[in-house]
């Protein structure tokens, strides 16, 4: 199914070459990748060069998670 002729993505579909253009603005594999790095959105590089990230990645980037801290130290003292 291509991506761009659905109106809903699940997190996990893997954006389409066509939508990777439409979202960065470029059509140049090394551009679309700088662009979605600059983004901090998680992505690989296939052999041909073009990034591959899935909308769960591009709608919740990883470089804008939260991450908990968290205190084990405070369970040797249970």
């Amino acid at each position: 199914m291509n991506q761009s002729n659905s109106a809903v993505h699940g997190e996990n579909d893997i954006i389409s070459d066509a939508d990777i253009f439409a979202l960065t603005g470029y059509k140049t594999p090394s551009k679309q990748c700088k662009s979605l790095r600059e983004a901090g959105i998680f992505f690989i590089t296939r052999r041909d060069g073009r990034p591959r990230t899935t909308w769960r990645h591009f709608n919740d980037p990883l470089s804008k998670r939260r991450l908990e801290a968290h205190d084990f130290g405070a369970l040797d003292n249970a």
